[in-house]
Order: structure tokens, then C-alpha cells, then sequence
């Protein structure tokens, strides 16, 4: 349904919703872009990128 790029940037979106709101983000996020990020079969694009600080 969804690719690479709509992987990246709903993880750019949940990682920036962490910066600026902290665990209020996380839960935003939670509620809101996991739903759809589930569904896309990619990993952590952030990872693949060298700047995810949840997994690395």
C-alpha cells in the first residue's frame, strides 16, 4: 500500500513529534502514525539513515 518514502517520512514525523512535545509526542504518535507505519512492510528508516536514537 504505502513505500519507502511514506515510511520515511511518518518516521521523520513521529521522531520530530518526540523533539518538541517529549513523551506527549510519543503518545500523539502512537495514536496517530502507528496505525498506518504498521502496514508498511520497511524497517526503521531512521536506522538505515544513522539517526535513530530510539533503536541504535
Amino acid at each position: 500500500m504505502f513505500g519507502r518514502k511514506a515510511a520515511q517520512k511518518l518516521d521523520d514525523t513521529a521522531a520530530d513529534l518526540h523533539r518538541r512535545y517529549g513523551k506527549a509526542g510519543d503518545i500523539i504518535a502512537n495514536a496517530v502514525i502507528a496505525p498506518v507505519r504498521n502496514q508498511i512492510d520497511t524497517g526503521c528508516t531512521r536506522c538505515a539513515r544513522g539517526k535513530c536514537k530510539k533503536h541504535s
